[in-house]
């Protein structure tokens, strides 16, 4: 509601300020004439080549505001304010996250369901119109001084020393993972497996995250019963960014190292015993991110298990001894998730 209530309140300083330079006789030709102190980028993701780049955007903010408030050609003067719109299109809908910085900083999203990118267009010219607000530095109407009064000499106006662009990174980003699927080869057979991750966007292109799973139980035969066999792990895990938008749908590929405690409890046996095993693995594979709404998405992640400690279980019954379970050399891990950026 502040943002809202920010944008009514400079349209009506901007009707206030026309009302009092048509009665003063002010020229408006001074907010039409000033340099613009605005520069603009743009960047336009996949599918909304549509939408206008930079320049377009520039004359339709123009055109809106009635003068010369900022410019797409970056080396052309000093700025006080620096203008980003990243345009994306998700599933059909069109979005535009807008950051300022310098003088006048500030964030806004916009976000429109039509079938091109026109409307969202609009709404960002008008938007960037208003924030921007050319008649903010049109200069007050002078008195005029009485025949009786001596005039005094008009005092000079400090002029603000413009401020450098300076690009600041992007915060990090927290995310949350849930995720729900089905181990393969890890144990002896298919088995379901949960998972949760808590990361760290260090970069619109690459994430660490740190978290840990669990194997449901699995049951092998052996000579005289049976070996139930579980795994609990934890993982550390880094990807990088190989297709897609940061902020949109995208392709992951990541590298994970994983030490868990692998658990064999004999059943059936005249002395059933439990042990324990260290297992340690490295996995890699491929992570997709479908965003549903700003702070959700779908995960689906593939990743090859490959055990570098293949500690097993073995039995004995009637005097001799058996192998129960040995590790496969390669595994596979598939999940479904949810994610929630925080």
């Amino acid at each position: 509601m502040a943002a809202i209530s920010t944008i009514k309140w400079r349209a009506r300083r901007i009707g206030l300020r026309l009302l009092i330079a048509a009665a003063s006789g002010t020229p408006l030709a001074a907010a039409q004439t000033q340099s613009p102190r605005a520069a603009l980028i743009v960047t336009r993701g996949e599918g909304a080549q549509d939408c206008p780049d930079s320049l377009l955007l520039a004359e339709r903010v123009r055109g809106v505001a009635g003068a010369s408030v900022i410019s797409a050609e970056l080396g052309s003067a000093p700025f006080e304010t620096w203008v980003q719109v990243a345009i994306t299109r998700n599933f059909g809908s069109y979005s535009a996250q807008i950051s300022t910085s310098g003088l006048r900083h500030g964030s806004r999203a916009l976000e429109d369901l039509g079938p091109s990118c026109a409307s969202l267009a609009d709404a960002i010219a008008v938007t960037l119109a208003i924030f921007l607000d050319p008649y903010a530095n049109v200069p007050a109407p002078k008195a005029t001084p009485s025949a009786t009064a001596p005039s005094r000499s008009a005092e000079p106006t400090p002029k603000p020393k413009p401020k450098e662009a300076s690009h600041a990174p992007q915060p990090w980003g927290v995310f949350l993972d849930a995720d729900a699927g089905v181990a393969l080869s890890v144990l002896e057979h298919a088995e379901p497996v949960l998972a949760a991750n808590a990361g760290l966007h260090l970069t619109p292109n690459w994430s660490l995250s740190l978290g840990g799973g669990f194997v449901f139980p699995d049951t092998v035969a052996s000579p005289g019963g049976a070996v139930e066999l579980s795994l609990g792990y934890a993982a550390l895990r880094g990807c990088g960014r190989a297709l897609g938008e940061a902020d949109g749908a995208r392709l992951d590929w990541c590298l994970a190292a994983m030490l868990g405690s692998l658990r064999g409890s004999g059943q059936d046996y005249a002395d059933n015993v439990s042990q324990r095993a260290a297992w340690l693995a490295v996995a890699a594979g491929p992570k997709v991110v479908f965003p549903f709404t700003r702070s959700l998405s779908w995960v689906l992640t593939g990743e090859a298990v490959l055990p570098v400690i293949r500690s097993g279980f073995d039995v004995q019954s009637h005097g001799s001894r058996s192998p129960a379970f040995r590790p496969s050399a390669v595994g596979a891990l598939i999940f479904l998730g949810v994610r929630g950026d925080l």
